[in-house]
């Protein structure tokens, strides 16, 4: 009975996961609804790894392919596409897991009857976007179809890019557009009776390919369609303004995913026409008082009102006259409130996100540090801290860093944070007690010089964080062991660096967010 039980657990839990329910079946491929670790909801795909590894695949390995993928697709930036939280092999399992969905599929919807043109081009518009951004980043859906997409209209959700990274082999842009195109069929059939639709079928069916090589040719001709079913317009027409959706590159094999950029823009509604006399002296006005072209998007408001935004590490940038706020942020808390406070901020500015979603755990030690992190951004010579190799690790891999002191001299503590909820204390030690470093001097860690203290990556696998401190003398006054419990360590941390002096240097700090897969 013992046994039995322990078999039953084990089927109920992912590493980190626990699964609560399957809701599908595809072949090997399962999808469970399940919790992670802090309690939160997550969607579970699943695929044994043996079945994955014999699978054909074009690009030639499929194990590397499903890595490959999945870490692209951790990176999709996009208001229809839900979050890739992580992705990995486990216990024989390989799974993706991503932000779960609520509301029905199109599939089900579109058993009650058609869908109206309005909300099908609104679809349409809408997935086809999608999958662009999808490709433009390198990811294949590979099973796009009513089943996919969960809503209709402008509030249309595509769900399974994960999945494509465990059970796509076969799969290339070219099968997402005859899908994108059976789609398009599927929504708009209905309303053939209408000749710019009937017009539109028609080549869809005819032309295939030639005529949409890819989602924005398709989706430029949808929205076309859009227009001529809503006739004239009532008003003068407003420009559109085009959302920029920026990615960033930070590769990893099981890597949280990134935040969606979700932007609204509110117009006024438009004014009744002037009568012609006051048009012309509005134009003879607007020749005399040239308008100033040379406007910056306000990066300094931006910034400062992101700093009340706990558990976050972010840079705020104008690219190309455009807000950009890029970096990490632990836990899904943190990446609403950072979309929130950047909408509520950029004054009607373009703006994109670029935020990868850490574990909440990282949550305590980034505010903890939180002040020593703003200390050292606003130094010329800053404290810094590199890994050598990359922020993303496999097992067995060296962990190497390179710590350059800011422009005084410092005392270090460089800590390892893991995904399990530890800290391991690279420096000081056991083996290296060392911990001054002079004015803008470079110290290597986990070097492979003979008698000196290295460190391999190993599981669990996942997002971790390096913590880099500097500060005129020791923090502790004894070395604390080489690895302890996360949480020991930063109550004793806070309690620290509260009670250094007012008139010390203040304390100086920066992290790296690291990734490590199997």
């Amino acid at each position: 009975m013992a046994r039995n039980t322990a078999m039953a657990d084990t089927e109920r839990r992912l590493g980190r996961y626990r699964l609560l329910d399957q809701i599908e079946r595809d072949g090997d491929a399962r999808l469970y609804r399940a919790l992670d670790a802090d309690g939160r909801s997550v969607i579970l795909w699943t695929v044994p790894l043996a079945c994955l590894c014999a699978a054909p695949s074009v690009e030639g390995d499929a194990l590397e392919r499903f890595r490959h993928m999945a870490a692209a697709a951790a990176r999709l930036v996009h208001p229809a596409i839900p979050a890739v939280l992580a992705s990995g092999e486990h216990a024989g399992i390989a799974f993706v897991a991503t932000a779960p969905v609520e509301g029905p599929t199109l599939a089900t919807r579109l058993k009650t009857g058609p869908v109206i043109l309005e909300d099908s081009v609104a679809t349409l518009d809408r997935v086809l976007d999608a999958l662009g951004a999808a490709h433009r980043a390198g990811v294949v859906h590979g099973a796009l179809d009513t089943k996919a997409i969960h809503r209709s209209g402008a509030a249309a959700m595509v769900t399974g890019f994960g999945r494509g990274a465990l059970t796509a082999s076969y799969a290339n842009p070219r099968d997402d557009l005859d899908a994108a195109r059976r789609l398009a069929e599927r929504l708009l059939t209905d309303h053939a009776d209408r000749p710019e639709v009937a017009a539109l079928l028609a080549r869809v069916r005819d032309d295939g390919t030639d005529a949409f090589p890819d989602a924005a040719a398709l989706r430029c001709a949808v929205c076309e369609l859009g227009k001529a079913s809503a006739g004239p317009p009532a008003a003068p027409p407003r420009h559109d303004r085009h959302w920029p959706m920026w990615t960033i590159w930070l590769g990893g094999l099981a890597l949280a995913g990134a935040g969606a950029a979700v932007v609204a823009l509110h117009s006024p509604a438009p004014s009744p026409p002037l009568p012609q006399s006051e048009m012309q002296a509005a134009a003879r006005s607007a020749l005399s008082f040239p308008v100033p072209t040379t406007r910056r998007p306000p990066i300094a408001a931006v910034a400062q009102a992101l700093r009340s935004v706990n558990c976050t590490l972010l840079t705020v940038e104008d690219v190309n006259g455009r807000l950009l706020v890029s970096g990490t942020v632990a836990g899904e808390q943190a990446g609403g409130a950072v979309r929130d406070t950047v909408g509520a901020n950029a004054a009607g500015w373009d703006y994109g996100l670029d935020l990868v979603t850490a574990d909440a755990q990282f949550c305590v030690p980034l505010d903890t540090v939180a002040a020593a992190l703003d200390a050292n951004r606003r130094l010329e010579m800053p404290l810094a801290a590199t890994v050598t190799e990359g922020p993303a690790l496999n097992a067995g891999d060296s962990l190497a860093l390179e710590i350059r002191a800011p422009a005084r001299p410092v005392v270090l503590q460089v800590d390892y944070f893991t995904i399990d909820g530890s800290v391991v204390h690279l420096l000081p030690n056991p083996s290296d007690q060392g911990t001054a470093l002079a004015a803008g001097a470079l110290r290597r860690l986990g070097g492979r010089a003979e008698g000196e203290r290295r460190w391999t990556v190993g599981p669990p696998y996942g997002t971790e964080m390096l913590l880099t401190i500097a500060t005129p003398e020791p923090l502790f006054p004894t070395v604390r062991p080489e690895q302890e419990q996360a949480a020991d360590y930063l109550a004793a941390l806070a309690r620290v660096l509260a009670s250094l002096p007012d008139d010390a240097p203040a304390p100086l700090a920066t992290v790296r967010f690291i990734t490590t897969g199997p």
